[in-house]
C-alpha cells in the first residue's frame, strides 16, 4: 500500500514547463528547444550560476605509468590518466579508468562516469559489479575543479575563489556544483579521446552532492547518454515547493553550504514561494535521454517524496519529445543515506535494458508514494 506524504507546500505548484516566458506555449520540437535554452537561463540566473564555458580546445590526455586507483581493485584492468583541460596551464584532473577482461568483453566499452572519487565511495566491490556486467568505470574527483566548504552555524564565511577554474573566470558567479559539473563534461571530453571507452554510450553518476553535480552535468551536457542521480535531495532530484516531513529546508542547505551555490540564491531562503524553478527543470532538461533518480525511503532529508512529484512532471516532456515514460525512471529502496550495491545494480539494470535491450528486473515507474 502506498503511502500518502503530507507535503509542506510554497506557491501555487510547479512551473509549467511549457509555458515560455513570453507568454507562448510549447507546441514543437523546435519550440521546447527554445524553451530548453530559457530553463538553463533561469537555472543559471537564479540557483546555481553562471556554468564556466567548454575550454576552447579539446584536452591533452595524458597516460600515468604507474597507476595507484582504489585499494584492493585489480590493477591489471586499470589506466590512469590526467586530463588538462586548459592548453595554457599544467591543471589536470585525474581520471582511473577500470575496463572489463578483453577475452570476455571487447571494447569499446559503454562506461560508467562517476565523479566521487573524493570520498573514496568507489570500492573494489563496485568495481568488479560494474567491469564484470562488460561496462567500463571512470572515476575522478569532482573537487579537485573546486574545493567543497562547509560553513558551521552561527560562523561567518567568505571562500576564497582560488581554484584554477575560478581565477580564470573571475567574471562568473559559479558555485561549487556547477563547476562540479563543468568537470564532469571535461571527463567526458577526455573520454573521446580513449579508444577503449564508447563515448556514445557514457552513463553520468553521483551520489548526494555528487548526485546534484551529475544531474546537473546531465541536464546541461547532451552528451551524456543517461543521467543517474543517487539521494541528491535538495538542489538536485527533491523539490523544494513539495517538501515532504523531514525534508531539508533550502535556508538549511545555502547557509551550510553557500559556496554550492550563486550567491543570490540565498535569498530564496525562507521564501520558497518566489523561486521561479524546481528540480523538474533539471530533469526536463535531460529528456529524451533517460533520466534516473534513486532514493532510499529512509533518507528523508534528500525529500524521496518530493522528487516523485518533479518526476511526474517532468515525465510530461518526455512523453511529448516521444520518448517512453521509462525513460524518466526512479528506482527505491529501503535503509537510509548511501551510495550502495543495490543502487549500483539497479543502475547497471539500467543500462542494460537501455544499450541491450534487456529486461529490467524492477518497475521503473513504481513509486511508494501516493502524490496523486
Amino acid at each position: 500500500m502506498k503511502s500518502k506524504p503530507e507535503f509542506k507546500t510554497f506557491g501555487a505548484g510547479l512551473q509549467d514547463l511549457f509555458a515560455c516566458e513570453d507568454g507562448t506555449v510549447v507546441r514543437t520540437a523546435d519550440g521546447w528547444r527554445r524553451r530548453r535554452e530559457e530553463l538553463k537561463r533561469i537555472l543559471q540566473d537564479h540557483c546555481f550560476g553562471q556554468m564556466p564555458p567548454a575550454p576552447a580546445t579539446p584536452p591533452r590526455v595524458v597516460r600515468v605509468q604507474t597507476p595507484v586507483g582504489v585499494r584492493g581493485a585489480p590493477a591489471a584492468s586499470l589506466t590512469r590518466h590526467v586530463a588538462h583541460p586548459f592548453a595554457d596551464s599544467d591543471y589536470g584532473i585525474l581520471l582511473d579508468v577500470y575496463v572489463p577482461d578483453p577475452a570476455k568483453s571487447p571494447g569499446p566499452h559503454p562506461t560508467i562516469l562517476c565523479g566521487d572519487g573524493c570520498w573514496q565511495r568507489v570500492t573494489p566491490e563496485y568495481v568488479d559489479l560494474v567491469t564484470g556486467r562488460g561496462y567500463a568505470l571512470c572515476v575522478f574527483d569532482r573537487t579537485t575543479t573546486v574545493p567543497d566548504f562547509y560553513r558551521p552555524e552561527g560562523e561567518t564565511f567568505v571562500p576564497p575563489r582560488e581554484s584554477v577554474l575560478e581565477r580564470r573566470h573571475p567574471e562568473l558567479d559559479f558555485g561549487a556544483v556547477a563547476a562540479w559539473a563543468w568537470g564532469f563534461s571535461r571527463a567526458m571530453d577526455a573520454i573521446q579521446q580513449m579508444p577503449a571507452l564508447d563515448a556514445s554510450r557514457v552513463a553520468v553518476c553521483g551520489h548526494s552532492r555528487g548526485g546534484k553535480a551529475s544531474l546537473l552535468a546531465g541536464a546541461f551536457d547532451e552528451r551524456f547518454a543517461l543521467v543517474f542521480t543517487n539521494g541528491s535531495g535538495s538542489g538536485g532530484s527533491g523539490s523544494w515547493l513539495f517538501q515532504a516531513q523531514g525534508a531539508e529546508p533550502l535556508a538549511t542547505i545555502v547557509r551550510a553550504f553557500p559556496t554550492w551555490f550563486s550567491a543570490r540564491f540565498a535569498a530564496y531562503a525562507d521564501a520558497e514561494g518566489k523561486l521561479p524553478f524546481d528540480s523538474h527543470f533539471l530533469k526536463a532538461l535531460c529528456a529524451p535521454r533517460p533520466v534516473v533518480a534513486s532514493d532510499a525511503l529512509g533518507d528523508l532529508w534528500a525529500n524521496p517524496a518530493g522528487a516523485c512529484v518533479t518526476h511526474a512532471a517532468a515525465r510530461e516532456v518526455y512523453e511529448f519529445l516521444g520518448g517512453k515514460p521509462e525513460h524518466a525512471a526512479m528506482h527505491f529502496r529501503n535503509g537510509g543515506h548511501g551510495h550502495l550495491i543495490d543502487d549500483w545494480t539497479a543502475m547497471l539494470d539500467y543500462c542494460d535494458a537501455h544499450h541491450f535491450g534487456k529486461p529490467i528486473p524492477w518497475d521503473p515507474l513504481y513509486t511508494p508514494y501516493d502524490i496523486a
